[in-house]
C-alpha cells in the first residue's frame, strides 16, 4: 500500500511539473505554443486515422466503422495540418477542460488540507475556485481573447502546478508527522 502511495505521490508531481512546463511555454510564447499543440494534434490525429484505414485493408478486416473512424481523422488531421490555425480553439477548450478537471482535484485536496487541520485551507481553495471559473471561460467562449486567452491559460497552469506540488509536499508532511512508530496520532492542532 505505502508503494503504491509513493507511485501516486510520484506520478502527480510529475503531471504538475509537466503542467508548469506547459504553462511557461504558453506564457512566453503563445503564439508558437498554439501552433505546437495544433500540429501535435493534427499529427496525432491523421497517424491514429491511417492507422485504422491500414487496419481496415490488412489481413483481418478491420470494422467499417473503424474505417469511418480512420477516414474523418485522418481527413480532419490533414485540414489540421495545412491549417493548424483553425484548430486553435478545440485546443483552447480541451485545455479549458483540463484545467477544470485539475482544479477539482485541486479542491479536493484543499478539503485534505481543512480535514487535517491546516488553518490556511480556505485560501487554495479560494483559488482554485478562481481557477475553476477561468476554466470555465476558457471553454465556453475559446476565441475571446486569442493570444491573451492562451497566456492566462498558461498563468492558469502555472498556478495550478505550484499549487499542485505545495499541497502534495504539505499532504506528505502531514502524513509523516501523523504516523509516530506505526501509531496514528492526531494532529488537528499542529501547523
Amino acid at each position: 500500500m505505502r508503494e503504491l502511495l509513493k507511485d501516486i505521490k510520484w506520478s502527480l508531481i510529475l503531471a504538475s511539473l509537466l503542467f508548469l512546463f506547459l504553462g511557461v511555454a504558453l506564457l512566453i510564447w503563445p503564439h508558437t505554443s498554439n501552433l505546437i499543440l495544433c500540429y501535435i494534434v493534427a499529427g496525432v490525429l491523421t497517424a491514429y486515422g491511417l492507422f485504422n484505414i491500414i487496419a481496415y485493408f490488412g489481413r483481418e478486416r478491420g470494422s467499417l466503422i473503424g474505417l469511418i473512424v480512420g477516414v474523418i481523422c485522418a481527413a480532419f488531421g490533414v485540414y489540421a495540418i495545412v491549417q493548424p490555425t483553425r484548430i486553435s480553439d478545440i485546443i483552447s477548450i480541451i485545455l479549458g477542460v483540463a484545467i477544470l478537471v485539475d482544479g477539482a482535484m485541486s479542491l479536493r485536496r484543499d478539503f485534505e488540507l481543512r480535514t487535517v487541520g491546516f488553518p490556511q485551507w480556505w485560501v487554495p481553495f479560494a483559488l482554485d475556485v478562481l481557477v475553476l471559473v477561468l476554466g470555465a471561460i476558457v471553454i465556453f467562449n475559446p476565441g475571446l481573447f486569442a493570444e491573451l486567452l492562451l497566456q492566462m491559460i498558461g498563468i492558469i497552469l502555472i498556478y495550478e502546478s505550484v499549487s499542485d506540488l505545495w499541497s502534495i509536499h504539505r499532504l506528505a508532511k502531514l502524513a509523516r508527522a501523523a504516523v509516530v512508530e506505526g501509531e496514528v496520532i492526531d494532529v488537528q492542532g499542529e501547523e
